[in-house]
Parts: C-alpha cells; sequence; structure tokens
C-alpha cells in the first residue's frame, strides 16, 4: 500500500509495506517520522521508519490464501486430464507431448541435440533426477504445476496492490485465460510458462519498493501545479496560505521510512540478479529487464518525495546494476547494505553526492545500450512480421530471398482487435472491462507500470501474432480485481473493508467468470502434437540407423526425432528458415523422386548444412542449381552417409505449406501451394466407385483415387489409371465422358484418427503422399528410395 494513499488505507497488505495485519492504522501514524529532518541528499538520522514489521499471522494469512490460490489453479487445470484417456496419446507407457518445442527441452535433457545445457532442458533433467521420473514423464505433467505458480505471482500482485484476498481470484483468472491456458496444457513444455512467470516475478520487488517510497501519480502533479503561478495568486489575493488536501500527504512522503533498509536492499538485488539470469531463457528478456530499469530510475527521479531523490536513485542502483551486470552488479547492492544502517550516514552521503549519482546513471545507460541489442530488438520484432519472402545472405555481397515459414506458424498468425478479447476471458465484456480497469490500477498504483509491456505485447498480438495474447492475461484479471474491490470498499461498511472485502470480491468473480471454464478446458485440450505410430517409427529409427545418420523429415517434427531417434535432421524447430526451409520442402513437394534424391545427396555434398547449398548465389544462380539437378542429364550424385526420409500421415496435413515452399521460384521470388481440404463433416464413400458423399446428402463426388488407411494397411483405389488400364483402346470420346464425371479430388481415410483429406492431383502425385501410399517396388521410386520400415501411417525410407 502506498503511505500517502490515506483513501486505500485500509487493508492493503502488500509485501512492500511494513503495515500492521488487517486494519487501517491512523493516519498520522501511517509514516511516523523517521528520527530526524532527512537532509536533502543522504539523510542524517535515516532510521528505518515507524512501522513495525508484520506480525507472522498476517503472513500466515498471505501463505494460506497464496496455497489455496495454488490448489485452485492446478484443479481446474486437471480437468483437462480426462481429454487424455486415449490409447493412442501414449508410446508404451510415455505421455506423448503436446507441443513440438517440448522435444528439443527432452532431448536436451537426455544429453541429445541443440539445447544441451539450456536453462528448460537443465531444470527439466534436475526435476526428473529427483523425481526418479523421464524427462517425458516430468515434461508432461510440469505445465500444470508451473502455469500454476503462475497463479500463485499474480495473487502476490494484487496483494502487494492492496488486497490479500482478492489476489485469489486475479490468480485464477490468470491461470487459465484462453490465451495463457492454450499455451500451458499438459504435455506443453516450452518457454511460454516462463516468459509470463519470470515478468511478473521480477519486477514484484522493484514495484513493491516504488510503491513504498514514493509519490502516487496525483500527488506528483499536485506538487508540479503548486509550483506554478496559479498557486502563487491565490496565495497573493488569500488571507490565508491556501493548502492542498494533498497536504498531509507530501507532509507524511518526507517520513516514508528508509528506502535502503537492507531486507530492500537484498530483495532487490535478488530480483535484479533473477533478471539477468531470465536472458538466458528467452530471447524477449533483455528488452523486458531494460524497460524495468529504466522505469524504476525514471520512477525514482520524478515521484521522489521532497530530498529523498538521492536515496531512492542508490536504491533503483540496488535493481538496475544486478539486472544489467549479474553477480557483478551485486557488489553495488552490498556495499549499499552498510550504507543502509544508523551508521551509514557517511558512506550514504558520499553515494548522494551529485556527480557520483550521475556516474551511475551514465553506467547504466551503458550497461543498457552495450552490444547490439538495439539491432537484436529490430531482428525479434521482424521475425513475428509476416513476410512473404525471407531474404538471407549467401556471401560475397549476395542475397536470396527464400519463402518464410512466419506466415504458416498459427501461433504467429495475426488477430483483429476484437479477436484478442477472448483470449483473455471467454466473455468479452469481462476481458474488456479488465483492460479498462487496468488504467484505473495504474492511476491508483504506480507499480503496475512494470507491468504495461505485458499489456503492449498482449495487445500487440494483432500485428505479432496469437502466441502473444498470453501476456495480457494477469492486465485482464488485475484489471478485473482491484477495481472490483475498491468498489466494495465503499459500498460496505468501515469495519467489512479489509478481508471481507477480498473475500467477497473473490467469491463473486470466481463464482460468475469461471463457469465458462468448466467444460472449455476438457475442450481446449489438443493431445498430441505427433501421431503414436510417427512416433513408433523414429523411435524404430534409433535402432535401424547409424549413429551419424541423417534423417530427412519435415520441420515440425525435428526435434521429436532428437528425442525418439537421437539422430540429427536437416531442419528442425530452431533451423526451419532460409534453406532449411526451402530444401526439406523441395523434396517433398516434387513429383520427381530422381530430383528429390539428388537434392539429398548434394546437401550431404555439402556437409549436410542447407545453408552451404546456395552459398555465393544469387536468385538466377540457385534457380539454374535446381534446374541442374532436376534435370535427368545430370549424373547422380555420389555422397558418404547414411540418409533416410521419413514420411508420415500426419505430414499430408500441412501439403499445402510444404508444396507452396517446395514449389518456391528464386528468380519470381513466388510459390504456388497444392490444394488440400481438412474436411470436418462425416463422409460416406464406396470404394468400387469411387463415390464420396456427405453423409444425409443426396449429391456425391466422384473422386480421382481413395486411399484408406487403417490398422492392417492401405487401401488405395486409383480410379482413373484403373479404368484406362481396363480400357487401353478407349476413344477420345469415350476418355472425356469418363473425365468429365470425376473430379481433381483425391481422398485420404485415416480410419484410426477419423481424419479425411481432399488433395488435388499435383499434391498427390508428390514424394510426400507417394511415399506413404505408393508402392516402394515402382521403378519411378525403387531405383531412389529403399523402405526400411513401415507402419502404415509412417514409412521410413533409405536413400540410395
Amino acid at each position: 500500500m502506498h503511505p500517502a494513499d490515506k483513501a486505500e488505507a485500509q487493508a492493503a497488505p502488500q509485501a512492500a509495506a511494513s503495515t500492521a495485519a488487517d486494519r487501517q492504522a491512523p493516519h498520522t501514524q501511517q509514516a511516523a517520522s523517521a528520527g530526524g529532518k532527512l537532509l536533502p541528499t543522504a539523510g542524517k538520522n535515516l532510521q528505518p521508519g515507524g512501522r513495525s514489521l508484520p506480525s507472522g499471522r498476517y503472513w500466515a494469512r498471505g501463505l494460506f490464501w497464496g496455497v489455496l490460490t495454488l490448489a485452485l489453479a492446478f484443479a481446474l487445470r486437471m480437468l483437462e486430464w480426462s481429454s487424455w484417456q486415449n490409447p493412442e496419446y501414449r508410446l508404451g507407457s510415455e505421455w506423448l507431448l503436446a507441443t513440438h518445442d517440448a522435444y528439443t527441452w527432452v532431448a536436451g535433457a537426455e544429453d541429445f541435440g541443440l539445447a544441451v545445457g539450456h536453462p528448460m532442458a537443465v531444470m527439466l533433467k534436475g526435476m526428473a533426477d529427483m523425481a526418479g521420473a523421464t524427462p517425458a514423464a516430468v515434461a508432461f505433467w510440469f505445465p500444470a504445476l508451473l502455469a500454476s505458480f503462475v497463479a500463485v505471482i499474480a495473487f502476490a500482485w494484487v496483494w502487494a496492490l492492496g488486497s490479500i484476498e482478492a489476489g485469489v481470484a486475479a490468480g485464477i483468472l490468470t491461470s487459465i485465460a484462453p490465451g495463457f491456458l492454450a499455451r500451458t496444457l499438459l504435455g506443453f513444455y516450452d518457454t511460454d510458462l516462463v516468459t509470463l512467470f519470470f515478468p511478473l516475478l521480477m519486477t514484484l520487488a522493484p514495484a513493491s519498493w516504488a510503491m513504498r517510497y514514493m509519490l502516487l501519480p496525483g500527488m506528483v502533479l499536485r506538487r508540479l501545479s503548486m509550483s506554478t503561478g496559479v498557486m502563487n495568486l491565490r496565495r497573493i489575493f488569500s488571507r490565508k496560505l491556501p493548502e492542498s488536501h494533498w497536504a498531509p500527504s507530501f507532509k507524511q512522503a518526507d517520513h516514508l521510512g528508509n528506502p535502503l533498509r537492507w531486507q530492500w536492499v537484498v530483495l532487490l538485488g535478488c530480483s535484479g540478479v533473477i533478471s539477468w539470469w531470465t536472458q538466458e531463457w528467452h530471447s524477449v528478456f533483455p528488452y523486458l529487464i531494460r524497460y524495468n530499469v529504466g522505469l524504476l530510475v525514471f520512477m525514482s527521479m520524478v515521484m521522489a518525495p521532497r530530498g529523498r531523490r538521492g536515496l531512492l536513485l542508490l536504491g533503483s542502483m540496488a535493481y538496475a546494476l544486478p539486472t544489467l551486470a549479474g553477480p557483478w552488479g551485486l557488489s553495488f547492492s552490498l556495499m549499499l547494505l552498510a550504507a543502509g544502517t544508523k551508521t551509514g550516514f557517511r558512506l550514504r552521503r558520499i553515494l548522494c553526492k551529485p556527480w557520483l549519482l550521475v556516474v551511475l546513471l551514465v553506467g547504466v545507460g551503458f550497461l543498457m545500450l552495450q552490444g547490439e541489442i538495439l539491432t537484436s530488438i529490430v531482428n525479434h520484432v521482424n521475425a513475428y512480421v509476416k513476410h512473404s519472402g525471407d531474404v538471407k545472405s549467401t556471401g560475397g555481397g549476395l542475397s536470396l530471398e527464400y519463402p518464410s515459414v512466419a506466415q504458416s506458424i498459427i501461433e504467429v498468425q495475426d488477430l483483429g482487435f476484437a479477436e484478442i478479447f477472448p483470449y483473455f476471458h471467454p466473455w468479452m465484456e469481462a476481458a474488456a472491462l479488465g483492460l479498462l480497469g487496468f488504467g484505473l490500477v495504474v492511476l491508483r498504483r504506480p507499480g503496475a507500470l512494470f507491468l504495461l509491456p505485458l499489456a503492449a505485447l498482449g495487445i500487440l498480438s494483432v500485428k505479432m501474432g496469437g502466441r502473444m495474447v498470453m501476456f495480457g492475461a494477469p492486465i485482464m484479471a488485475i484489471g478485473l480485481t482491484l477495481p472490483f474491490y475498491w468498489l466494495l470498499q465503499r459500498l460496505l461498511r468501515a469495519d467489512l473493508r479489509g478481508a471481507v472485502a477480498g473475500m467477497l470480491t473473490s467469491g463473486l468473480l470466481l463464482a460468475l467468470l469461471v463457469a465458462p471454464f468448466a467444460d472449455m478446458i476438457p475442450a481446449m485440450s489438443q493431445g498430441p502434437i505427433i501421431n503414436r505410430r510417427h512416433a513408433e517409427a523414429l523411435s524404430r529409427a534409433r535402432a535401424m540407423t547409424p549413429p551419424d545418420a541423417m534423417l530427412w523429415l519435415w520441420w515440425d517434427w525435428g526435434y521429436s526425432a532428437n528425442h525418439f531417434a537421437r539422430r540429427q535432421t536437416i531442419a528442425d524447430g530452431a533451423q526451419h528458415a532460409g534453406p532449411s526451409l526451402y530444401l526439406p520442402a523441395a523434396v517433398f513437394a516434387t513429383d520427381n523422386p530422381r530430383f528429390a534424391r539428388q537434392i539429398i545427396r548434394y546437401t550431404a555434398q555439402c556437409g549436410n548444412e542447407p545453408g552451404n547449398v546456395f552459398e555465393g548465389l544469387d536468385g538466377q544462380g540457385a534457380q539454374d542449381l535446381m534446374d541442374r539437378l532436376r534435370s535427368p542429364e545430370t549424373p547422380l550424385i555420389e555422397a558418404k552417409g547414411k540418409l533416410y526420409v521419413v514420411a508420415s500421415f500426419e505430414m499430408l496435413r500441412l501439403g499445402f505449406w510444404i508444396s507452396n515452399f517446395g514449389n518456391w521460384n528464386f528468380v519470381t521470388r513466388s510459390g504456388e501451394g497444392g490444394a488440400l481440404s481438412i474436411v470436418p463433416q462425416a463422409l460416406a464413400y464406396k470404394l468400387d466407385t469411387g463415390e464420396v458423399r456427405l453423409e444425409g446428402n443426396s449429391s456425391a463426388i466422384y473422386a480421382s483415387s481413395i486411399s484408406v488407411f487403417e490398422e492392417t494397411g492401405v487401401t488405395r483405389r486409383n480410379y482413373i489409371q484403373d479404368w484406362f488400364d481396363a480400357h487401353p483402346r478407349a476413344t477420345p470420346e469415350e476418355q472425356h465422358e469418363f473425365l468429365s464425371k470425376r473430379r481433381n479430388i483425391n481422398f485420404l481415410f485415416n480410419r484410426v484418427t477419423d481424419e479425411k483429406l481432399a488433395i488435388d492431383a499435383g499434391l498427390y502425385n508428390s514424394l510426400m503422399v507417394q511415399l506413404l501410399v505408393g508402392d516402394p517396388q515402382d521403378p519411378r521410386i525403387s531405383p531412389y528410395f529403399k523402405l526400411v520400415y513401415d507402419n502404415v501411417f509412417a514409412r521410413i525410407y533409405e536413400v540410395l
């Protein structure tokens, strides 16, 4: 609770404020004299302040409500568990995971792949060792647990901003907000968990410290107005000196206690080290921590009470230097521990000298701008902006434009402004009220300014993609909870304005706003990202291929191959741009198996590094290379090493994008994808005639081909080819009459998963389809690819 905010003094329990539990102290006692007049720079008789530390009962109360928030959040997330009771969701005893990226951390925890040593992999390995479980098992369950701890951090924020009990509702609404929930369901072990957890955690201490020792925004504006000519005129024409209603608060603010109290210095320093460490976790944190540092320094200069700017700047350095310099910066925080004591006046006086404060500020500015942070910001933003092409340097001053993968990734697709609200809460009205309410929170509690980047990222999802909406979850929750709590305080009698108002806030909001999630949470469960049979094929590859083998498969399942097969892949979730996107796409999209084989072997000649394939080439040179590899006159390329291609039914759902990228022309800088439709309706078909119709619909489509995937194998009927084989002497008129009744549609039915795909002839003849449904002994395929594993839904071929 901000000490100068008399209207809010009723039971505002924040970790920042040393208040007596649960009751409003008289205004004159909220900030008793610090034991002497403060000097303009240091403060000779600086004391901890007139208020004692909260009682153990106060902290026990906070712990109780925090544990309750954790338990409720976890229980709500477990509503999803029923959706995982499907044998197809396991490979043996191992639960399959729900996001591609989870497998890179699992593989890293198993000491394989690019993620070895990354904090996400190290944490996973440590938890698996402690639990005596596999990393994959921990990766399945841990998202529900850590997402529930996000609820606890949101609870702590509302505690710091005004109410313990009201924080329960904020925590629950944050944890189950659809935008955050969808990224942290069971099996979603990914950085989304920490990209919301850490920004809330690392700013809690500096925000609480700022609210404890700084003026409210309204007081700052009033103080500015008191120094203007308006107030001087009022003094001239008034018999008595006009005194603002803020005047008692200004006097009180002069005695807010010691901002360098050792507890605060320790908290700020530890928060700074955590902030510095978060840069190892995700690329967004270097920008967030710089905002936090800049904001705290700005608030220390602008919102400082009279004569305390120097002290507050020193306090902000206790957070800023460890944040930007890590453990080295923590040494300054240790120095402030001595400066904040009763005997540290001389050290405080030295540290508060203007020239030294300027040096510290310049040093902080240098640390904020060091390296290539501005370039990194531009590159990071560009990564979320959807371009049709992706320009990469090929050396020698040349560049090459590849197709851009960003346009195909669901999580970075743009959203309309109205579309973002349901990601905060299913009821748009509640989401809109939450965002508006947060504006009020910022005005009344300046510590909430530390959450502004989260609000901005949530709203910027209209341009940076749907993944960003999860950052708006705590904004909406806090914006709903605190204003409602303040409203109840005004409506209830004085003795009910503390804990009772908070409990009513949480009770009413949870009763009204959690109800839609009872059915939504199980319905949002997406199941595993990889089919059991696909995972089984990759597991078998581990025994069937040499350790140095290279697997060619679509990048979405590169990380999965790292885990199940323990083999390197040509592309994965980190290497799926430029040549790493184009080359696998060109292999799977072509209808020429020889051309596909040539690309794979040529890439092997280049060290299995896609970037080396086009080194030193411009657009025309790259297109000429592809034409040369496609030409039947080009001799078969020889290259050492074992190479394998993995085709799966799951990959076919991405057929449009794979064909779009694979048919890219480097000269015209464009590509054209095949037609594909994932049919949600129930379909009935007749294999003998090729007739397909919607169930209950009398009109029928006569397909070009039907392929039915079952446990026992693939049943394939190519009606056009069969007719021509049966009628070798058909006249042109007969051929035309037959073809006029057939549609250029090929149906693929998966009887196990009930998936139904309709594709055009271009996709049907592509390698990704033919390797899966075609005869491995087909003379178009067998000279270049040898089938080594087949479980109907996934096949592995050795490249000859």
